[in-house]
């Protein structure tokens, strides 16, 4: 599946070329990219389209392909982050030479679709649409990846890396570990017979359909993820009452108990989105810092 590539400059819509044999990973220091190309995209997933954006350093300063960051973003989030997360990682990123691809799950954002649709099953559809997508992204290393999720974003990370073999390192952003605990938390009876009665129920603004809650997975975020598991760096506010931090501290756990490194960070005074200033910038500087060990791990770790 070959993405189309909007050019702004020019207003028109090209694709990317497939490249079989991405050039290798050079083993030795890059240098600094200095500009940061921008292009929209749109993804296939059946008759709908995915909306993203791919930041990637500027090829004629660099002929080495990045290595790629994949931004999955919560249930009724957006590519573009909370407090503009992703936007500003993702310039951050490239700067390390590392490309970014932030993308707007159906019925979100600017891609296709109601989010009175969305199910679990949609959003591992999704993801893997845009991971087939990632190997031809041009001037970028679909071998090398990196992912981060949000809350039910890394849950969905989660259910589909059995299916990306070549995920290296994860950051998780109070991530969902068991999602139908939360259910059985908030749905009480009147609940459940108002969704029953008219097919959805109000979840921050937007209806959330009678079939994700019919079709929520039963099974455990870190358990399905323990077999595939990867460094990770995990960020959850300590007043989460959405996501409670110990379904962060699941990950954690697991990837402890396999032997994988994992660094759990309780944000102070954080709610579920973690939006202040302070926590904005101890997110950004960490997960760069922790993306780029593992993407680039031949460049000198920076002093703290």
């Amino acid at each position: 599946m070959v993405p189309r590539i909007i050019d702004e400059r020019r207003r028109v819509t090209i694709s990317t070329r497939l490249v079989p044999n991405p050039p290798p990973r050079c083993r030795m220091p890059l240098p600094r990219a200095r500009s940061c190309m921008q292009s929209n995209l749109e993804i296939s997933v059946g008759r709908q389209k995915i909306a993203a954006c791919l930041h990637r350093p500027d090829p004629g300063r660099s002929a080495i392909a990045a290595p790629v960051v994949v931004c999955c973003h919560g249930l009724t989030g957006t590519r573009v982050g909370s407090s503009y997360r992703y936007v500003t990682l993702a310039r951050r990123l490239v700067a390390e030479n590392i490309a970014c691809l932030r993308f707007d799950f159906r019925g979100c954002g600017e891609s296709d679709g109601r989010f009175e649709d969305v199910t679990a099953a949609s959003l591992q559809d999704d993801l893997l649409a845009v991971m087939a997508a990632v190997d031809h992204l041009p001037n970028c290393d679909p071998t090398c990846v990196g992912m981060i999720g949000s809350s039910f974003g890394a849950f969905t990370i989660s259910m589909c890396a059995n299916r990306i073999p070549s995920l290296r390192c994860l950051v998780f952003l109070a991530p969902v570990a068991d999602p139908a605990a939360l259910i059985a938390r908030d749905m009480n009876e009147a609940a459940w017979a108002l969704v029953r009665k008219q097919g959805w129920i109000d979840h921050h603004g937007q209806k959330l359909g009678a079939g994700f809650l019919d079709t929520l997975p039963t099974e455990n975020g870190p358990a399905r993820l323990a077999p595939w598991m990867k460094p990770l760096l995990i960020y959850h506010g300590s007043h989460d009452h959405a996501v409670p931090p110990e379904q962060g501290q699941a990950y954690e756990a697991v990837a402890r108990a396999r032997g994988v490194e994992a660094k759990f960070v309780s944000v102070e005074s954080g709610d579920h989105g973690m939006r202040t200033v302070v926590a904005t910038e101890q997110i950004i500087e960490g997960s760069v810092a922790w993306l780029r060990r593992f993407l680039h791990p031949d460049l000198p770790v920076k002093a703290s």
